[in-house]
C-alpha cells in the first residue's frame, strides 16, 4: 500500500511539472522607463515612484509583501536592469510571451531598485492579445499575484538593485509579474497585445510571417461600398472640447480584420470618393475626431472637400466605446474624383487645442498615395465581427 501511494504521488507530482512548464513564444525589450527615487533618512530605506500611466484615475492600490521573484542573469544574461543617467534612475523593462499547458502567459519583469517601489500599474479588463490574421481577441484572464488586477501596486523588495551615479545594476530583486490569457491557436502568426502600458503595450505588434502581397486594381470606378454604422448610445449634450462628459459616444462600429493602425483603403465611384482608416482600439471607451478642413489634393493641386463621415460628426471630439483590440473602419466621404487622378495628399488640420489626458490636436499629412493602390486595399475592410476566445 505504501508504495503504491509513493507511486501515486510521483505520478501526480510529474504531471504537474509537465503542466507548468513553458514553451517560449517571444521574448523582446519594451524600452526604458524613468523613476523617482527617494531616500527615508529616519529609516534609512529608499522609495521608488514608478511614472503614472493612462490608468492613474483608478484609486485602487494593493501592497505586495512577497512578489514572485527571478534570477535576471537567466532570463537576459549581461544586461543591466537599473541605471543612474544625470542622477535620474532608469528599469529596463523586459517581457516573455509563452506557453503553459492550456493558457498563454505574459510574464512582464519589473527589477525593483528601492527598498519600497510604489505606483506600478500591471493590467486591468484592457489587457488583451488580438490573433492580427484572425481577429479573434485572447482577453486577460487573470493576474499573478492574482491581487494585482486593476490596482495600482507597491512591492518591498528584499533585495533592491543597489545603484549610485556611476554604477549599473544588475542584482537584485526581479518580479515577474505575469497576465494569463486563453492559450493562443497553433495558427498564429501575428499578435498585438494591449492594455499593458506600463510596458509600453498599447497595441505592441509581434510579427512572426511577413504580410501578404496585394494586387493593383484596374478598373476606373467602384461600386459604392457599405459599411455597419455605428449606434449612437450618448448624443452630444452642449459639446464643449473641453468637458468630455458633452461628446457623443457611439458603438458597434464596422469592425475588421487586425491591420496596421491608419491603414487606408478608398473605392472611386462616379458621385463620390470614399476614404477608409482602420482605427485600433487601445482602451475600452477611446476618443477619436476628424477635422473640420480636411480634403483631398490631388497631383495637379485640385481640392476635394470632405463631405461627411459615416455614422460620425466632423469637427467634434467623440468617443467610442468597445474592447482594447478592436480594429474599426472610419470612412470619410470627399467629393468625386475624375478619372486621370493616380495620386493623392491628405491633408487634415490642426484641431483647437483641448483639455484631455494625452490630448493631440495635430492634423496629418500624407502625401504620395497611389489611388490604385488603396483601391486594392478594400478587402481589408470587409466586416468583420468581433470574436472572443474565453
Amino acid at each position: 500500500m505504501k508504495k503504491i501511494t509513493i507511486l501515486s504521488f510521483m505520478a501526480l507530482f510529474c504531471a504537474n511539472v509537465v503542466a507548468q512548464e513553458e514553451i517560449v513564444l517571444k521574448r523582446w525589450n519594451t524600452g526604458i522607463t524613468e523613476c523617482l527615487l527617494f531616500n527615508n533618512k529616519k529609516d534609512k530605506k529608499t522609495t521608488a515612484i514608478l511614472p503614472n500611466t493612462e490608468n492613474s484615475w483608478i484609486k485602487d492600490t494593493c501592497w505586495l509583501e512577497n512578489p514572485p521573484i527571478v534570477d535576471w542573469d537567466s532570463i537576459c544574461p549581461g544586461k543591466w536592469n537599473v541605471m543612474t543617467i544625470r542622477k535620474h534612475l532608469w528599469i529596463n523593462l523586459e517581457c516573455m510571451l509563452a506557453n503553459r499547458g492550456d493558457e498563454t502567459v505574459l510574464h512582464c519583469y519589473l527589477p525593483l531598485p528601492a527598498d519600497e517601489v510604489t505606483n506600478i500599474w500591471l493590467a486591468s479588463e484592457d489587457a488583451a492579445i488580438v490573433d492580427m490574421e484572425t481577429g479573434i481577441q485572447y482577453r486577460a484572464k487573470r493576474t499573478y499575484p492574482e491581487i494585482c488586477m486593476r490596482k495600482h501596486i507597491s512591492v518591498k523588495a528584499n533585495k533592491p538593485v543597489i545603484t549610485n551615479e556611476k554604477a549599473l545594476g544588475h542584482g537584485g530583486d526581479v518580479v515577474d509579474f505575469q497576465i494569463i490569457f486563453p492559450k493562443l491557436s497553433v495558427t498564429t502568426k501575428t499578435v498585438a497585445i494591449y492594455g499593458v502600458p506600463m510596458w509600453n503595450m498599447r497595441g505592441w505588434i509581434i510579427t512572426l510571417d511577413n504580410p501578404h502581397s496585394v494586387s493593383i486594381l484596374g478598373v476606373p470606378y467602384d461600386t459604392v461600398p457599405r459599411f455597419v454604422e455605428p449606434r449612437l448610445i450618448r448624443e452630444e449634450k452642449d459639446y464643449n472640447k473641453d468637458i468630455h462628459e458633452t461628446w457623443a459616444e457611439y458603438t458597434d462600429v464596422h469592425y475588421i480584420k487586425p491591420v496596421k493602425n491608419n491603414t487606408m483603403a478608398l473605392w472611386r465611384t462616379r458621385n463620390a470618393t470614399y476614404l477608409a482608416f482602420a482605427k485600433e482600439q487601445n482602451w475600452v471607451r477611446e476618443y477619436f475626431d476628424v477635422a473640420n478642413g480636411t480634403k483631398l489634393i490631388d497631383e495637379y493641386g485640385n481640392q476635394y472637400k470632405l463631405k461627411s463621415i459615416i455614422g460620425f460628426p466632423i469637427g467634434n471630439l467623440f468617443w467610442v466605446g468597445g474592447y482594447s483590440g478592436d480594429y474599426f473602419a472610419m470612412v470619410l466621404v470627399f467629393e468625386p474624383l475624375p478619372e486621370n487622378v493616380s495620386l493623392l495628399t491628405y491633408s487634415e488640420p490642426d484641431l483647437e487645442p483641448f483639455n484631455m489626458w494625452g490630448a493631440d490636436w495635430q492634423g496629418m499629412t500624407i502625401r504620395n498615395l497611389n489611388v490604385n493602390e488603396l483601391r486594392a486595399n478594400q478587402s481589408l475592410f470587409e466586416y468583420h465581427p468581433r470574436v472572443i476566445k474565453e
